[in-house]
């Protein structure tokens, strides 16, 4: 079993961007590395500003209406905000837009590492089993799993008159119900298109976008479109019983395939569309109300996106955001872990509880299903009853109780009203003084030319408000609040932090530095201009915050100003707030790391050790680790604190440069190799440290370093051999000074004002 982030991976490795004639310019492998990361991202918060990074990553790099992800925005948003905004009125209601999300991560992974699947898809379309066959899987997939819910602000309008007249009447066919009007105009297609359709079809008659769906519907399943096309219509208009959002999306879809020109809406096109409308009630649940339409289980080898969609959609029944009543009442899982074979998928789902009302011992819905066997026999039948595929797949759900893991950037700040996109362009004008005086169309123009890796940069400092104001008790919102309000971050008081300005400027450029490592950029100087350093990925700026020069600070500091000067511009009054006294956040507790610069103990059992430690303390602490960066245990301590997420502090015993050369020179000395991707990795994590102090120039200045560290911290972890060694020579002068030894007597020495306690993990020379 696995998460589906781990299975995720295995699909990166399946395909290869392409570069168009007319996208020259563009670096296809960094726009495969940005949506990869995309995709990490999500699956590990499961939140929807991590969502929405994904839909633009993918509309980016395919196109798909025109340039990029303004021709899908409108329909994306307005998914989302109806959602949040109309989902509490209704008596069962979750989220679609993370849902969808999850939804196309599933059948990446069932792609990869399902080869029956695999295969049939690849030979339903000849597109081979190259790494080419991966990437139009990706886009046809993509468009499909991502867009099969944009239709649902109809369903949300009819459900809640619908939900409204059942509580003040009881439910009652005679009650009041919303359909919609004017759907000829919605489904209508242009004599121009008619005529183009019918000669790449070789079918008539095709009048609207009901009889385009029909033919797609006879094409592949082999239903009557003379009965379906009709039949669509009705399901929408008078409609008592209930609205298909499934219809809708992929009505608006159609739409935008027409817009953008018939000529490019192939017989896969069609079959999006098509797999999109048979996903909810079509083909699951319509073949109670009308029997003449002969509706039955779809299978792999007919419609093969149809198929891992419904598959897919019903699988996807985890860390769905609840809005309805009911919904709120009966939680699903909040995880769940995955093993995929061929043609075998095994999923366990993992709830806090399978009790929801513990005094009437009420069992949860969805475990009940899954314990039974009826959730499987939904999507695969059984001996009585259709199911909605028709599969040889060996479909195993399991059920476990565990407690829920705190989800990672839960903040207070209230972003429903935050158009992700549009603060992304406000940062980007702000940073960029050629756009300043630039008006909306030009500013439009000129962030939709950025490559897609600096669109997401700009959207990822937007993400971040949230979580640096956390930081400092603080958070935006659009309502009026009994909190003080923040209008200049230099006149903020915090406990334990002396400039509140300062510290977010250097978060900020830690987020960037993590950012930049991500995407596979290097330290770097050599290079003359902004375009040759973008086209090597190198950067000089790469450092520690506390040796940059003042120039380069101050990038950072605009950015954490702009969360002052951008917020306000939108249209619903965000102020930022400070909690105060309302709100603790947990207590820093910082742990000092020495030990051994040349060892024999195997790294990574070291390494194991060493994050089983820091775990101890993470659930009730704010854990920072500072080490004096030597080469072996020092630098090991600080890459695990890295890999775990928690903040990394330095103190060098000599300026940057000079400590870098000087650790380089004892290596070498020493007999080791200090190779130019040794003293990047050195580099690397230096530039990660929230704070780099730096000893003045002095005797034992590698002993004042340790000194220095430990004045700060709560606790020394020590990579050790066990083994004392002479601090003084026969003359009684100081020798072995800044040793590991040294550091740890320095702990125990009660002259230091306080009790360190020591944990020593053993590593042998």
């Amino acid at each position: 079993m696995a998460t589906l982030l781990d299975l995720t991976q295995h699909f990166f490795d399946m395909f290869e961007p392409e570069r168009t004639e007319a996208e020259a310019g563009r670096d296809v492998a960094n726009d495969k590395a940005c949506f990869t990361k995309a995709i990490e991202g999500f699956l590990r918060s499961g939140k929807k500003e991590d969502a929405f990074v994904v839909y633009l990553c993918f509309c980016e790099m395919f196109n798909l209406f025109g340039s990029g992800y303004v021709n899908t925005k409108k329909l994306l948003e307005l998914l989302s905000d109806h959602e949040y905004h109309s989902g509490e009125l209704l008596e069962k209601h979750r989220d679609h837009y993370s849902h969808s999300v999850y939804v196309f991560a599933l059948g990446l992974a069932i792609y990869a590492l399902d080869k029956t699947y695999r295969d049939t898809f690849n030979n339903f379309y000849g597109y081979g089993s190259g790494k080419s066959a991966g990437l139009k899987f990706l886009k046809s997939w993509g468009i499909v799993a991502l867009f099969h819910d944009i239709g649902y602000p109809f369903q949300l309008a009819h459900e809640q008159i619908k939900t409204y007249a059942n509580e003040v009447w009881g439910e009652n066919e005679e009650n009041p119900y919303v359909s919609f009007g004017n759907m000829e105009k919605l489904v209508a297609i242009s004599k121009s298109q008619r005529q183009k359709l019918e000669n790449l079809y070789g079918y008539a008659p095709i009048d609207d976008i009901n009889d385009l769906l029909a033919y797609g519907i006879q094409f592949r399943i082999g239903y009557d479109p003379k009965i379906v096309a009709p039949y669509l219509m009705t399901r929408v208009v008078k409609q008592t019983k209930f609205m298909d959002h499934g219809y809708f999306s992929a009505v608006l879809l159609a739409r935008r395939f027409l817009d953008n020109g018939v000529e490019k809406f192939g017989i896969e096109h069609l079959d999006i569309l098509t797999a999109i409308l048979l996903h909810n009630n079509f083909n699951k649940f319509d073949k109670k109300d009308d029997p003449k339409l002969n509706i039955r289980p779809i299978a792999l080898g007919e419609h093969p996106l149809s198929y891992l969609l419904i598959l897919c959609d019903e699988l996807q029944c985890w860390d769905r955001m609840p809005y309805g009543k009911e919904s709120k009442r009966d939680p699903i899982a909040w995880d769940i872990d995955l093993s995929i074979r061929d043609n075998s998928i095994s999923a366990k789902y993992i709830y806090e509880s399978y009790i929801i009302h513990k005094e009437k011992a009420l069992l949860n819905k969805f475990v009940d299903e899954m314990q039974s066997g009826v959730f499987v026999r939904k999507i695969l039948g059984g001996e009585k009853e259709l199911g909605y595929i028709s599969s040889t797949l060996d479909l195993e759900v399991k059920c476990d109780e565990k407690p829920k893991e705190k989800r990672i950037n839960n903040f207070a700040s209230d972003d429903r009203f935050i158009n992700l996109y549009d603060l992304a362009k406000l940062v980007h004008s702000s940073y960029n003084e050629h756009c300043k005086s630039y008006n909306e169309d030009q500013l439009n123009e000129d962030f939709g030319n950025l490559p897609l890796e600096f669109k997401v940069s700009n959207i990822e400092v937007a993400k971040s408000y949230s979580y640096k104001l956390e930081l400092i008790n603080c958070f935006y919102s659009s309502k009026s609040l009994d909190y003080p309000v923040v209008t200049d971050f230099s006149k903020l008081h915090i406990d334990g932090i002396d400039d509140v300005r300062g510290f977010l400027c250097r978060e900020e450029h830690i987020r960037w530095v993590k950012e930049k490592l991500s995407l596979g950029w290097k330290y770097g100087t050599d290079y003359k201009n902004v375009e040759e350093r973008n086209k090597k990925k190198i950067h000089k700026s790469i450092a520690p915050f506390d040796v940059l020069p003042p120039s380069e600070q101050s990038k950072d500091n605009l950015m954490i100003q702009n969360m002052i000067d951008l917020l306000p511009k939108f249209e619903s009054n965000i102020k930022i707030y400070n909690y105060g006294s309302g709100r603790k956040d947990k207590e820093t507790y910082e742990i000092a790391g020495t030990g051994h610069r040349y060892f024999i103990t195997d790294r990574q059992l070291l390494k194991n050790k060493i994050k089983a430690f820091l775990e101890k303390f993470t659930d009730r602490y704010r854990v920072v680790v500072r080490t004096c960066f030597a080469y072996g245990a020092d630098q090991l301590i600080a890459e695990c604190a890295v890999e775990m997420g928690l903040t990394i502090k330095a103190t060098l015993p000599m300026p940057y440069e000079d400590y870098i050369k000087d650790v380089r020179n004892d290596a070498i000395s020493n007999g080791r190799d200090f190779s130019e991707e040794d003293e990047l990795k050195m580099r690397h994590l230096l530039a990660q440290c929230a704070v780099c102090d730096i000893i003045p120039d002095t005797q034992f200045r590698y002993a004042k370093a340790n000194a220095h560290m430990l004045d700060k911290c709560d606790m020394l972890l020590a990579l050790w051999d066990g083994k004392p060694m002479d601090l003084k020579d026969q003359n009684k002068k100081p020798i072995n000074q800044g040793g590991t030894f040294d550091c740890i007597q320095m702990a125990k020495d009660p002259k230091i004002g306080r009790h360190i306690e020591v944990h020593i993990i053993d590593c042998f020379r």
